[in-house]
């Protein structure tokens, strides 16, 4: 049996395996091309004032707790933490997200393609508040991942009163009998 492992050594020895090592080669130019799942995203907060003016973009990068989903309690906590600032306090307007995940086989007709709508289908208005699911990216397309909140002033001189209701008892009013 010592002889056969021998044999088998000297057969592994005698291949030629510089196919492999030359693919691996090759195989590194193109790894820019593969898709990955998106392990962060930028973050940007657009706070808009009672003008409707764009008073301040904030930009962070958020790193996925699982890969490809930004879960429910992340969002909120992210929209929580950035209601604030200034001292003024906004409210929630819109969540868009923005996830390039164009196939990498699609790709040469991308970068060619001169339509000026062409990245209108990578973007998508979140409707509700809850897990917000990325596709598998390129990863050269990975820095262009983006989560955009929109956050707006609320006009500070509206009246919110309630109207004061006053409570009378029964005992003190006065009731006649009509004789008949």
């Amino acid at each position: 049996m010592t002889e056969n492992m021998t044999e088998n050594d000297m057969i592994l020895d005698e291949l030629d395996t510089s196919w492999l090592t030359e693919f691996e080669n090759n195989d590194n130019d193109y790894h820019h091309y593969y898709s990955e799942d998106v392990s962060y995203i930028n973050l940007n907060c657009v706070y808009i004032n009672t003008n409707n003016e764009i008073e301040k973009v904030k930009t962070e990068i958020v790193i996925f707790k699982t890969p490809g989903i930004l879960s429910r309690d992340e969002v909120l906590s992210i929209i929580k933490s950035n209601t604030y600032s200034n001292k003024d306090k906004y409210s929630l307007l819109s969540i868009l997200k923005f996830n390039i995940d164009v196939e990498p086989n699609n790709i040469n007709s991308f970068l060619k393609n001169n339509d000026k709508n062409i990245g209108d289908h990578f973007l998508h208005n979140i409707k509700h508040i809850d897990s917000i699911q990325f596709n598998k990216t390129i990863s050269m397309f990975q820095d262009m991942n983006t989560l955009t909140i929109i956050f707006y002033k609320k006009n500070s001189n509206t009246n919110i009163n309630t109207k004061k209701i006053f409570i009378r008892s029964i005992s003190n009013k006065k009731s006649t009998r009509k004789t008949f």
